[in-house]
This record gives structure tokens, C-alpha cells and sequence, in this order.
């Protein structure tokens, strides 16, 4: 199998009809700095609107159509996704739009196949709930979103500038409820940055050295965090892996690329998004050793000096 490193990332993004999904892809494209992202755009129906609106070349923008990515149209994906990581240069990251009526669980099949075969790496799950409209759904439908919210990573709340702060809160509330281990973010018209998108990808290039930071785009920083270092040295498994459990519920995201004092020679690539967190072993493409660590909150509730000092603790030896 690859290693992790030579993975393609790949996210998903579900949501009901018309809450924001193509939206979403448009922000994080628009984002991308020079990435090769490759996006599937699946529609129910045979005429494939969505896929006009998605604003990147033809040549990485694949309509899958007429049927449903999650169940008839599984095996096209696959083979196509196959395709275009073999090429002699392989995208950046894919990001997969599913149909809204899509049920999200039942793409899990395929993605586990291409994780198995060391294609991708599921990097995220995210969600958009239509907050303006969820309010005035039938009973049916807002149990189906809930239900399917539930089993992703991240629930981006869009529209929200639609909705009074008490609707809001009993959206928050059922959430809190139906999807515990689901982060939760408010949007206007999907803005989330893309370093709350892509897990350890796009790491080595947007990460800065030591302290704390704002993320880069003047709107996102007024919503967003980070704290990040970057040093030559060791980090001790077990405490990491303390330090990694009590991420949750601190940050909406972290990432890195890992060395530990029990295999100094064995880079790791971390990466936690929501609740899910997963240690890999690296490829090594370059020479350097140095530990590069991300992570990212809700500027509201960011603790950067709280999160530097107990990384310090995981430290076992540090040279720069």
C-alpha cells in the first residue's frame, strides 16, 4: 500500500437540497492557492445543473449523474477516482458533492475501498444544514437531516444570518443532542476557511513558525484561530496521544506532520477533524526533520497560550 503521504485527501460534502453544497465547493476553490483539486458533482436528475455552477476547469470537474453517488453510480466513482490518482501527476486533493437527497453513510463503502486499495485518505465529512429553511421543514425531512448530520465530522450551519439567535440555539440544541461528536460552525454563504477543510495536505505550505497566528483571509480571522509551531526535536507517543484526546471540544481541527523519540526515523502524520483522529505513517519526500503542528478554533473559545503549553509537555527534545 502507499504511504499515507502519497494518499490523495479527499472530502465529502452532503446536504440537503439547496442548502449550500455548491456554494461551499466555490469557497474552498476559490481558496485553493494553486492546488489541483479535483471535484465530483453528483445530481439525481439527468440534467446535471450543479455541475455548470462549480467555478474550476472541465478537465477536473466530473458530472456523475442520473442516479446516486452513494448507491448506483458507486462503481463509476470509484473507477473514476482510481483514474485520477494514477496520473502521472495526481490532483492535490477531490472533493466529492454529493446529490442532496444523498444518504451520506452509504458512501462509506466506496471510500473505504479506496482507502483499502491506498488511494485516498478520507480527510473530512462535512455537512451543510440549511438553517433558514430547517425551521419550516416537515417532521420527516428535519429527522433525515439530523440523522444524516450526525455522521459527520463537520456541520457547517449556513445561512445563518437568516435566522433569529433563539432559532439558532434550538438548532444547536438538536445538534448537541442527535450529533455530539460533530463539530458545529456557523456560515453565511459557506465562508469557512479551507485550513478547517484539508487535514495534513496542505500543512507543510500554510503552516507558520512558532506562537500563535491568525488565519490569513481578514473575515476568517475574525471567526477563526490557530496556533502553530514548527521546531527540529522529538515528541513523546504516550503523551501525544493524552494531549491529542483532549483536543476535542478546544479545536474544530489540528494537524501535523510527527516525530516521536521511540522511531525518530519514522515521520507520523496526524490529523483530528471533529472528533475523528488518525496517526499514519509518512512518506519521506524530503530530507527535513523538523515536527510541524497546526491547530485551528473558534476564535471566541481559542485558548493558543493554553494549547502551547501543554504541546510543550510532549516535548522530549527540541534543537530550534
Amino acid at each position: 500500500m502507499p504511504e499515507a503521504a502519497a494518499r490523495v485527501p479527499l472530502i465529502t460534502i452532503g446536504g440537503f437540497l439547496g442548502a449550500g453544497k455548491t456554494t461551499l465547493v466555490n469557497q474552498i476553490l476559490g481558496q485553493a492557492g494553486g492546488q489541483r483539486i479535483v471535484v465530483f458533482v453528483n445530481d439525481f436528475g439527468a440534467i446535471n445543473i450543479d455541475y455548470d455552477l462549480v467555478q474550476t476547469r472541465d478537465a477536473d470537474r466530473i458530472s456523475l449523474k442520473n442516479g446516486c453517488v452513494c448507491c448506483s453510480l458507486n462503481d463509476d466513482f470509484v473507477e473514476s477516482v482510481v483514474g485520477f490518482v494514477k496520473q502521472t501527476e495526481s490532483p492535490d486533493a477531490i472533493v466529492v458533492e454529493a446529490s442532496g437527497i444523498a444518504d451520506p453513510r452509504a458512501l462509506d463503502s466506496s471510500l473505504a475501498i479506496l482507502e483499502a486499495a491506498g488511494m485516498v485518505r478520507s480527510d473530512a465529512k462535512l455537512y451543510v444544514l440549511d438553517a433558514a429553511n430547517f425551521q419550516d421543514l416537515a417532521f420527516d425531512d428535519a429527522e433525515t437531516i439530523i440523522d444524516h448530520a450526525a455522521v459527520n465530522d463537520i456541520v457547517l450551519m449556513n445561512k445563518s444570518d437568516l435566522v433569529q439567535p433563539e432559532a439558532r440555539g434550538k438548532i444547536h440544541d438538536l445538534l448537541a443532542e442527535a450529533a455530539p461528536y460533530s463539530q458545529v460552525v456557523e456560515t453565511v454563504n459557506c465562508d469557512i476557511a479551507i485550513d478547517m477543510v484539508f487535514g495534513a495536505a496542505p500543512v507543510s505550505s500554510k503552516i507558520t513558525k512558532s506562537s500563535s497566528s491568525e488565519l490569513q483571509t481578514p473575515q476568517h480571522a475574525k471567526t477563526y484561530q490557530s496556533w502553530s509551531c514548527e521546531f527540529d526535536g522529538l515528541l513523546d507517543r504516550e503523551k501525544f496521544e493524552v494531549f491529542a484526546m483532549s483536543l476535542p471540544g478546544k479545536c474544530l481541527r489540528a494537524k501535523g506532520i510527527l516525530r516521536f523519540s521511540d522511531a525518530p526515523d519514522e515521520p507520523q502524520l496526524f490529523n483530528l477533524v471533529g472528533y475523528r483522529a488518525t496517526v499514519e505513517p509518512k512518506a519521506q519526500t524530503e530530507a527535513s526533520t523538523l515536527i510541524r503542528f497546526v491547530v485551528i478554533g473558534l476564535a471566541e473559545t481559542f485558548d493558543a497560550a493554553a494549547l502551547e503549553a501543554s504541546f510543550a509537555q510532549v516535548v522530549t527534545e527540541k534543537t530550534c
